[in-house]
């Protein structure tokens, strides 16, 4: 039985976290799996919930070398068959034994479109060793300049078992609801989404429209201080949604992702998934790898980065062409069905997995 052992540098809330959780549930038995972290979190129990052991070894302060030891008596120990690391600490700490070891290895740490300016070196050093590089979107291979030889793209997917429909149209006389779903970080523009709801409340009466701000973060209590007036007329609506949005994305008629370029480009966004998966017509901003996932036109609306008016203007277009609209949302459950599924996560992996394995 060929062996995996998968190294996270947290197991917390995240878009690499649900996808790690996701392939380790579907992945068929002969691959023997287990997952070691430099960080705890909610998807440390999702994960041994599906049967698979998970070792924990927090860092006591950030250059703890102690977890590192131990993450290196588990390669000696166990010799796993190939090493599949899903952070940017966890991929450089293992780098060098895996080497030394000749366990092949693979660097799955790349999951969005930009390069990330806190671990660039360790990142560049780590990836120059790794057998193979999966990213989850062709924008991540390119930015961080993998080679076609070493570079494979595995895009995300969504677990079946969440799949829930939306309600698809908006009742007569209820407001047109928009939700942004992602984490309050200043990567995520929560400020260029809620400017587009003063725009949009400045044309229309306050009725018209709600805007649904899921998630948790550092800079929530900020975007909710700078919203309180919007909040107060029932135009904006914050929700801490755990670890499931899908209950409150059957609400909405259209879904938002918009991203600070100065902070990040996205790869295969989760969130937007997550909307095509409920049938909602898609406004992202031009970032990284959006393009690979929303067709313009048919599935939604790419627009550019930090534009609230044009942002506006979309969301204009799609409630007042409601027929138009759905046949977005439908396009875009299709499109999941076809390229961003679970078959395809679990297949393509393993087919990385066997190049090296052989």
């Amino acid at each position: 039985m060929a062996k995996v052992l998968y190294l996270e540098d947290t197991l917390g809330n995240g878009g690499a976290e649900r996808q790690l959780a996701l392939l380790l549930k579907y992945l068929p038995p002969e691959w023997d799996r287990r997952v070691w972290s430099l960080g705890g979190g909610p998807y440390a129990e999702v994960i041994r919930s599906s049967g698979v052991p998970v070792e924990v070894h927090e860092r006591r302060w950030r250059y703890d070398l102690v977890p590192v030891m131990d993450l290196w008596q588990t390669l000696i120990r166990h010799r796993p068959t190939i090493v599949h690391s899903w952070g940017w600490v966890s991929s450089a700490a293992a780098a060098p034994l895996c080497r030394l070891l000749r366990i092949p290895w693979i660097d799955g740490s790349i999951r969005v479109g930009s390069v990330s300016r806190e671990h660039a070196l360790r990142a560049r050093c780590a990836l120059a060793l790794a057998d193979r590089v999966i990213a989850n979107s062709r924008a991540g291979l390119k930015a961080w300049g993998v080679p076609d030889s070493k570079g494979r793209v595995v895009y995300n997917g969504i677990d079946p078992e969440r799949r829930v429909s939306a309600s698809g149209s908006c009742p007569a006389g209820a407001p047109f609801t928009v939700v942004m779903a992602a984490r309050m970080s200043p990567a995520k523009d929560f400020a260029t989404f809620l400017q587009a709801a003063r725009l949009l409340t400045a044309q229309a009466s306050g009725q018209a429209w709600h805007f649904l701000a899921l998630g948790a973060g550092s800079g929530r209590a900020t975007l909710i201080e700078g919203a309180s007036d919007l909040i107060e007329k029932g135009i904006v609506s914050f929700v801490d949604a755990g670890l499931e949005v899908f209950p409150y994305l059957r609400t909405a008629q259209a879904g938002v992702l918009m991203t600070n370029p100065d902070r990040l480009a996205e790869g295969c966004s989760n969130t937007i998934l997550e909307y095509m998966a409920c049938g909602l017509p898609v406004v992202c901003g031009d970032s990284g790898g959006n393009r690979e996932v929303v067709i313009e036109g048919k599935t939604g609306f790419v627009v550019p980065a930090l534009d609230a008016s044009t942002l506006a203007d979309r969301l204009v277009w799609l409630r007042e062409h409601s027929r138009e609209a759905a046949k977005m949302g439908r396009a875009g459950a299709r499109r999941l069905e076809e390229e961003f599924t679970v078959e395809n996560l679990v297949r393509k992996t393993i087919s990385v997995y066997e190049e090296l394995a052989h």
